[in-house]
């Protein structure tokens, strides 16, 4: 990600340059955090609520049938 400019090193850190799509909320977290990490309970909205509380867990109660995969 260094190479390809999207990470720059500034002053002992790393700042994005740009936006980047993660495959997986993990994957993004580990970039972030610099170690392994379950992005589904690390990445939280102002209210703490994590991702799988707000997206996995909203879709357990959804009685559609819609396909969401």
């Amino acid at each position: 990600m260094v190479a390809s400019g999207v990470l720059e090193e500034r002053e002992d850190a790393y700042y994005f340059t740009q936006d980047y799509l993660f495959p997986a909320p993990s994957t993004a977290a580990a970039v972030v955090l610099g170690r392994s990490a379950n992005g589904w309970t690390e990445w939280k909205d102002k209210n703490g609520s994590t991702l799988s509380e707000i997206h996995r867990d909203a879709e357990d109660g959804d009685d559609s049938s819609e396909d969401v995969s």
